[in-house]
């Protein structure tokens, strides 16, 4: 649906809630639903990495991504990069899913989408099998995650 593209900043959390630390996404945008981000930010949560999340945020400020990201880091550590910024070759390393999101936004591109500036936040995992409950190390990390989100958010405001 295009009409929610005149969100000035549009936040996804991407992630499997039944799968451990997979959930980590969807749990950081079911709390910022219930915090005061403002009217002009649009939070969304999507089980799979795919071109509808662009296509929701066309026209937006800003698309900020957060997920489980799979770095070789420890379990727990927060990491936050853009396509083409340092830190983007994290973007051939799938998150928790299929497809990375390099691919996602060459699809995107090829489709005609006008795409904001998108910055991913994530975290490592630590255990993605089969459970509700999120890891000691990442369920640490949401305070940080959070924090990051709403200062990207904020920025956006300012955009």
């Amino acid at each position: 649906m295009r009409a929610q593209a005149r969100k000035n900043c549009v936040v996804v959390g991407v992630g499997n809630p039944l799968m451990g630390d997979d959930g980590i996404g969807i749990e950081v945008a079911r709390r910022l639903s219930k915090s005061s981000l403002g009217g002009n930010v649009l939070v969304l949560e999507r089980q799979i990495l795919d071109v509808s999340i662009l296509e929701q945020a066309e026209g937006a400020s800003k698309l900020v991504v957060v997920d489980a990201v799979k770095s070789g880091r420890p379990p727990g550590s927060v990491v936050k990069f853009r396509p083409g910024g340092p830190g983007s070759t994290l973007l051939r390393v799938p998150l928790s899913h299929e497809q990375d999101l390099e691919d996602v936004i060459a699809l995107a591109k090829k489709g005609g989408l006008r795409l904001p500036p998108i910055v991913v936040i994530g975290v490592e995992p630590e255990d993605c099998t089969i459970g509700e409950v999120l890891s000691e190390e990442v369920a640490g990390a949401l305070p940080i995650l959070l924090e990051e989100v709403r200062a990207e958010v904020k920025e956006c405001a300012e955009i």
